[in-house]
């Protein structure tokens, strides 16, 4: 509460005590670490010279090195994190000793009176730790507990931050009993099951299936089998089908089968290229093996034949008992109260539509996030208040990406769409017997594509850039029903007929006449074939429509290269993390206030270009509560990483402050997880008492805020609202020490404004 002085008018009075006080994290070092040295019964981190006491973390015989801890490093001191967020008292980690607990059921004993929060430094070697259903207990002197989940943890060689803002799927299958599984990668294990097979291709070891193609085995010996459930680990768009005898898929792939799934049907007509949908599916088939045959038949089949985008393949399995299943957006607590935020979102989700302005990248994929290979490239577009000088980008990133900005610009792109993309469905009318490619879409023959573009009511010129190549011919047409009108005949304007795509550039279409007495501002463009004899038709990559046939428009800076950053070609997401640019110097001479940020990659050969799973776009601070690592460039005794630390993690746990705790039980090593979890230091932040604010009126026209000058490191901040997201900033003014308190003066408003102190 705050204390308002009893003098002056009502209004003043409701004014200058408007005051709250805010819940802060405690301050570095007012942590008590916890006494971990009993529980000791690894060797994790080997001492320069040494041989380690018991088993190394691997089969590798990799232990850490001592070698490479910070030359600050000194064993019994307390040592801060390398992002300053915790401190830690490790065990004697330059010299012989038992220095980690493996993780496995044991209590830990608490002391600490009121604590708020705990850190712990956590490592998982060799692999990720993955199950999510390993869970902390904290125990309150009340009786009480509370629960957090331990898992998942990043393996020794990722980023710590390699789960955030991530799809997360984890299948627990400790109560199933397989009765046979095998892994759809070419092996003797799948040979032993495949009977036919047409069309197939291999994707990093993985089959796939494409078009007409089929893939066909048999699940045999099941005699005396009663009930029993089909799993099938497949992505993108598939017909799974099911026969309890053999049928002939080369004379038809519905002929004596049922159809257990078809994806199109499971997700509403949407087309997956990107595995979004790459997970285990489970089938009953309990009433087939009624049959009594002994045998069922598995038919996997693509469920968009014209377009090439069929199933992707990974794993069959039939099993008894049930699995559980955990599927959830990993998404770190993000706190914006020092900041407002002008836009913030996980791409892919329906908070990112505002922004995204030109996409050639694909995604979302399997676990959430967008990336753009090769010559891909993804830009999104924020319009900040006209008042904002300063502002910053915070983004969560991953492998070789060169990031770009650029400033306002006169182009207005009304629609952008690229072909063989998630959105190209929402423009595209008509496919005409098209088929789509990786990045492109072709129509060859009597092929043809129809693109339908909704204009706003005041536009009167707009132009379509088509950017196509071969022996294409342009056609539009004013609204739905309008007639088609030839704009761009390649072969009759130029005589070529032209098969390698060496015209592939942008064609712009000038659509004013197509607007006029068109009060709806619907347009239709159809691609066809020029010479539809040879089957070299359109090859479309993208159709942008703005207010004018130069759509390069913004000049962009390359403000961050991940190559520059790393010095090599990064494949492996070790670099996941979130980085944060100035925008300030793109809002110098920028009346608009718009900014724009390109995404591209950094190794176009290679196609590992930049993944993107998160931004931020706010004025002022913004704090992102994630793991982070202990040690930079912790090295394993082999020598490893070469270029990138090991991931010894910082985690932090809240805890409540308004108990007193008493125990912190880890979870037990689950029996199915071969990776374990080690833990080699705990630190417990003790709750503190929050400062009084008191507010007074003083001559002036002014209110005189006070505070305990006993409570260092804290600033005053205000809002003019509490209504969420409330916008928090900082109280202008440097407050003076007088006697034992701090104190502000600041000028009364009649509006009325909430205080805090923050930490």
């Amino acid at each position: 509460m705050c204390t308002p002085n009893r003098k002056g008018n009502n209004m003043e009075r409701a004014h200058i005590a408007a005051c709250l006080l805010f819940a802060i994290m405690p301050a570095l070092g007012d942590g008590m670490p916890l006494d971990l040295q009993s529980f000791f019964d690894t060797d994790a981190v080997l001492e320069t010279g040494g041989i380690g006491e018991g088993l190394a973390l691997d089969t590798e015989g990799r232990r850490l090195d001592a070698g490479s801890l910070p030359p600050t490093f000194v064993d019994g001191a307390v040592t801060a994190t390398q992002d300053g967020l915790a401190r830690f008292r490790f065990a004697p980690l330059k010299q012989a000793s038992l220095d980690a607990l493996m993780i496995d059921g044991q209590v830990l004993p608490v002391d600490a009176g009121l604590v708020e929060s705990i850190d712990l430094a956590l490592l998982s070697a060799p692999g990720a730790f993955p199950n999510p259903f390993t869970s902390l207990e904290f125990r309150y002197t009340d009786g009480s507990v509370e629960t957090r989940r331990l898992g998942p943890v990043p393996g020794w060689f990722n980023s710590p931050t390699a789960f955030d803002h991530t799809v997360y799927r984890y299948t627990d299958e400790s109560q199933v009993q397989l009765l046979l599984r095998f892994a759809t990668d070419f092996g003797s294990d799948e040979a032993a099951h495949l009977v036919q097979e047409r069309g197939n291709g291999n994707a990093g070891g993985w089959r796939f299936v494409d078009g007409t193609g089929y893939v066909l085995y048999r699940l045999g010996e099941l005699q005396g089998i009663n009930q029993a459930t089909l799993g099938v680990t497949v992505g993108n768009n598939f017909v799974i089908s099911i026969a309890t005898e053999y049928w002939d898929p080369a004379i038809s792939t519905t002929d004596g089968y049922t159809v257990l799934a078809n994806s199109m049907e499971l997700y509403g007509g949407f087309e997956h290229r990107a595995l979004g949908n790459l997970k285990q599916y489970e089938f009953d088939v309990t009433p087939f093996l009624a049959a009594g045959t002994g045998e069922l038949y598995i038919l996997l089949t693509d469920a968009t034949p014209a377009n090439g985008w069929g199933p992707f393949l990974q794993a069959i399995s039939l099993f008894t008992g049930s699995a559980r299943t955990f599927e959830e957006t990993l998404e770190p607590p993000v706190d914006v109260s020092g900041a407002t935020v002008h836009a913030m979102f996980a791409t892919g989700s329906e908070a990112e539509k505002p922004y995204l302005y030109d996409n050639s990248g694909s995604g979302p994929s399997n676990r959430g996030h967008r990336f753009a290979d090769a010559s891909q490239s993804i830009t999104y577009r924020f319009d900040l208040p006209d008042e904002v000088t300063s502002a910053r980008l915070t983004m969560d990133l991953a492998n070789n990406f060169v990031v770009s900005l650029g400033g306002s610009s006169d182009l207005i792109r009304y629609h952008s769409v690229s072909a063989a993309t998630a959105d190209e469905r929402l423009y595209l009318v008509d496919e005409g017997n098209s088929i789509a490619g990786g990045d492109f879409r072709f129509a060859d023959g009597t092929a043809y594509m129809i693109y339908q573009f909704d204009l706003p009511d005041d536009v009167t010129t707009a132009f379509a850039v088509v950017h196509v190549g071969n022996q294409f011919v342009i056609e539009v047409a004013a609204g739905p029903e309008g007639e088609f009108q030839v704009e761009k005949d390649w072969v009759a304007e130029t005589g070529q007929e032209t098969t390698d795509i060496s015209n592939l550039t942008d064609y712009p279409i000038d659509l004013t006449k197509y607007l006029t007495n068109n009060p709806a501002k619907v347009v239709r463009l159809r691609l066809s074939d020029g010479v539809p004899s040879n089957g070299w038709g359109p090859y479309l990559k993208r159709i942008v429509i703005a207010n004018r046939p130069d759509i390069s428009g913004t000049t962009f800076e390359t403000v961050l290269n991940s190559q520059d950053l790393y010095g090599e070609d990064i494949h492996t997401e070790y670099n996941k993390g979130y980085y944060t640019v100035d925008l300030a110097p793109f809002l110098v001479n920028n009346p608009r206030k718009e900014i724009s940020v390109r995404f591209t990659d950094g190794s176009t050969s290679d196609g590992w270009g930049p993944g993107i799973f998160w931004m931020a776009v706010y004025t002022g601070q913004i704090n992102v509560w994630s793991d982070g690592l202990v040690f930079r460039d912790l090295r394993t005794t082999l020598g490893d990483p070469v270029n990138y630390g090991a991931c010894l993690l910082h985690r932090r746990y809240s805890v409540n402050a308004g108990k007193t705790l008493s125990a912190i039980a880890l979870p037990s090593q689950p029996a199915n997880e071969a990776n374990r979890v080690y833990l080699l230091a705990a630190t417990l932040n003790t709750a503190e008492t929050p400062p009084r604010l008191t507010a007074s009126r003083i001559p002036g026209g002014k209110v005189r805020i006070t505070w305990p000058a006993a409570a260092s490191g804290y600033r005053l901040q205000g809002a003019t609202s509490l209504t969420p997201p409330a916008n928090w900033t900082d109280v202008l003014g440097t407050p003076s020490k007088v006697g034992e308190e701090f104190a502000l003066e600041i000028q009364a408003s009649l509006a009325t404004q909430f205080l805090r102190l923050i930490k």
